[in-house]
Order: C-alpha cells, then structure tokens, then sequence
C-alpha cells in the first residue's frame, strides 16, 4: 500500500516537471525613459534639462521658450516586441505663467506615441509664450508618460521638469547729452578787418572837461569887467 502510494507520487511530480518544462519563459522587460528640455528661443539659449531652480532658464515677460518631450526605451533588443513599450501616452497640464503661443486658452497637453522599441526614442516639442510679470519667479513644468509592455504585465511611467526664472527687464534712463559749448569768434587781422570802437574814458574825456572849465572861467572874467565898464560910466 505505501509502495502504491509512492509510486503514484513519484509520477505526480514527473509530470508536473515535464509541464514546467514545455511552457514557454517569456520575458517581458521594456524599459520607459522620459527627459523633458527648455530652451528660450527669443533669447537663443542652449537647449537645457533644467529640472531645479539653480539650473532654471532664464526669461523675461513675452520670451518665447521651446519645451521639448523625449521618451525612450532603454529596453534590450527583441525582434519579438517582448520589450516594446505599446500605448506611450505623454500629459503635460502647463503651470500659471506660460500658455500656447498657437492656442491661449489652452493648457493639457496629451500627445499619443504609440509604441516605442527597444533603442527609439520620440520627442515632442511645443512652443510656450511667458505672460508672467512677477520678477523672480520660478515656473517649473513637468510632463509625464504612461506605457506598458505589448502583453499588458509591466506598466511603464515616468516625469520629467523643466524650469524658468522670470526677470523683469532693467528700464533704461538715457544719459541727457550735454548743450554744446559757443565757440568765440576769431578776432579779426589784417587789411579791412573791422575795429571795434570803445567808449572813451581815458584822457581825451579828461582834457575835454578841462577846457570845458577853462572856457566857462574866462567867460566869466569878460562878463565881470563889462559889468565894472558900465557902472564906471
């Protein structure tokens, strides 16, 4: 009875083996990445990560910016598409202080990629225009993107930022230019070169009121002895 027993055990995991052993070991193993960059386009900055405040693209009100959105697989290669990753959806909902330059009013952003292999990557770019006024300000935008292997057994996600700092422009006060100086006429030399005539108040006013004198004091002399000749008489 126990050897029945044994036997029938015996045969039980034989099988069991036997069945491990013919089912295929499939290996699903995408790998999602994404990096979202930020480059201010009016300014001709260099593409950039930015993904802090100290690393943050500078920009002023009305600066147009280029967000880019990069999603990759980092997966090994598989001819089987065991490692694809199938129904990549990237979001972006952008943040106070941007909007579309081609749409304003609005702000969620949802690109579908489709699937993505082993070793490709796909980038979406959208432009931005900064409409913030608040000097000092710190506008970070994250994307996001969602996946999953092509059997539906390993999701995929994953988010990336991209910051700017917000600088109000200095306003310029023009340095007034100074009146120019007259420059004085050249003193005139030579032949038919005009003379200037001076007030005289040197001797000739002072012999004219001499003889002035002289002549109202020898007047008065004449007018006196006249007066004595006729009284005389």
């Amino acid at each position: 009875m126990k050897r029945t027993t044994l036997i029938a055990q015996t045969s039980l995991v034989g099988l069991l083996v036997a069945g491990a052993g013919a089912s295929p070991a499939y290996a699903w193993h995408p790998k999602g990445v994404m990096i979202k960059t930020v480059q201010n386009q009016t300014a001709g900055t260099a593409v950039s990560d930015a993904n802090d405040t100290a690393t943050a693209v500078a920009a002023k009100p009305g600066d147009v910016l280029v967000y880019s959105v990069t999603v990759r697989n980092d997966g090994a290669a598989d001819s089987r598409g065991y490692n694809d990753v199938a129904n990549v959806l990237v979001t972006d909902q952008l943040p106070t202080g941007v909007e579309l330059t081609n749409n304003s009013g609005s702000r969620a952003i949802r690109e579908s990629l489709g699937t993505i292999t082993p070793g490709q990557k796909v980038t979406k770019q959208y432009s931005v225009k900064v409409v913030s006024t608040t000097d000092g300000a710190i506008i970070t935008n994250k994307a996001c993107f969602t996946g999953n292997s092509t059997a539906n057994d390993n999701p995929q996600s994953g988010c990336d930022t991209a910051a700017i700092k917000v600088g109000m422009p200095v306003a310029f006060t023009p340095t007034p230019t100074p009146a120019p100086t007259p420059t004085p006429a050249p003193t005139p030399t030579g032949a038919g070169a005009a003379v200037a005539v001076l007030p005289d108040t040197g001797a000739s006013a002072w012999f004219t009121g001499v003889a002035a004198f002289g002549a109202a004091t020898i007047g008065f002399a004449v007018n006196s002895m006249r007066l004595k000749r006729r009284a005389s008489a």
